[in-house]
């Protein structure tokens, strides 16, 4: 006995089958040509630099020759908040900075050095006690810090020294300035071994609570 199919049947089948195959070939164009999502992050940078009077690149160090530092800031030149901190060399050395007198200078003897330091330690600088001064807050890219020396030189008669080879020494007081991201706290924490407050501000490790 024969088996008949109809006309009607085939047409349903055939359109089935087309439908099935656009799906494939649609969903094969989808997954084909669909760009891939790129990486677009870009790295911080923390950065920072020793000015005076207000935005004066200091880039020398204070020599009896007449080179007095005032109004000694730190700007922040990087593109993420961070936190400062400065540590201040003196030395006797000689013309082209490749010798240091063995006898160090002795302040407000040889030279005087005027600190601008925050009595509590929560605003502004203060003294970690460790050869860095510490700025209390975050700085946010191209500001600057609160003054921390205005006035650095050598004191007046002062008479630099002269080696046994002839060579004349100059006071050198070096400003090296220091910057760190603000966040996460513990990078500072951890890095300087400061505490961190939970207004953001630091002291020295222990001197407040979190």
């Amino acid at each position: 006995m024969k088996k008949f199919i109809s006309k009607n049947s085939i047409i349903i089948t055939s359109v089935i089958l087309l439908l099935a195959v656009a799906v494939v070939a649609t969903l094969a164009y989808v997954f084909t040509e669909t760009d891939p999502v790129e990486n677009t992050f870009k790295p911080s940078k923390v950065s920072c630099a020793v000015v005076e009077n207000n935005g004066t690149l200091v880039t020398d160090s204070v020599t009896n020759t007449g080179n007095v530092k005032e109004n000694v800031q730190i700007q922040n030149t990087g593109d993420t908040d961070a936190y400062i901190r400065v540590a201040v060399t003196v030395n006797w050395m000689n013309a082209d900075g490749t010798r240091v007198w063995a006898q160090k200078p002795i302040q407000n003897t040889d030279y005087t050095i005027t600190y601008n330091l925050s009595e509590d330690g929560e605003d502004g600088w203060f003294d970690g006690g460790d050869g860095f001064y510490y700025f209390s807050k975050a700085v946010s890219p191209n500001n600057l810090t609160e003054i921390l020396i205005s006035n650095a030189a050598l004191m007046s008669g002062v008479t630099a020294p002269v080696g046994t080879d002839n060579t004349q020494y100059y006071l050198s007081i070096e400003i090296v300035a220091s910057a760190i991201q603000s966040t996460p706290a513990s990078t500072v924490s951890d890095q300087w071994g400061v505490t961190v407050s939970d207004d953001g501000t630091i002291s020295k490790k222990g001197g407040r609570l979190q």
